[in-house]
């Protein structure tokens, strides 16, 4: 059996993705930021949580292990842009907070992140996106239920 990688959207999908994190990485390069594209994602999230998460919801809503997020958080409390604390109510879970420092420190990036965004939807149209994001949701669904079954 012939496998088409150029009709696979897996294939497709990753190939945009790196190209996304290459052009991140490259911006934020530009602008001094010191973290990585997946350390601002980390950033990202938690200021779209607009609470305090623990380790293991910041790590599912990013869809990364708890290991990886905690590297990436080492960097980003040693740069003091979030606080990790332990939980009042249970002490075996870590409650990661961005403080504001690391709030006023991501706006200033964020205008160039949208920026890179708007490029990479150029000619893209409202319905075409939306399709777009269905079809993704649709697939990622699908993928979490797979790999629970399995």
């Amino acid at each position: 059996m012939h496998f088409d990688s150029e009709s696979s959207p897996g294939f497709a999908i990753g190939r945009v993705a790196y190209q996304i994190r290459s052009a991140m990485a490259a911006v934020l390069k530009g602008a001094g930021w010191p973290f990585s594209p997946e350390e601002t994602q980390t950033l990202i999230t938690l200021l779209d949580a607009g609470k305090p998460l623990s380790m293991n919801e910041l790590a599912s809503r990013m869809i990364r292990d708890p290991t990886t997020v905690k590297r990436q958080l080492d960097r980003l409390v040693e740069h003091r842009f979030v606080d990790r604390n332990v939980s009042s109510e249970d002490a075996r879970i870590v409650i990661i907070a961005l403080n504001r420092r690391g709030e006023q420190k991501l706006t200033k990036v964020l205008p160039l992140l949208d920026d890179l965004r708007r490029t990479a939807l150029e000619g893209i149209s409202k319905s075409e996106l939306g399709a777009t994001q269905n079809v993704l949701r649709k697939m990622q669904t699908n993928l979490t239920k797979h790999i629970s079954e399995g």
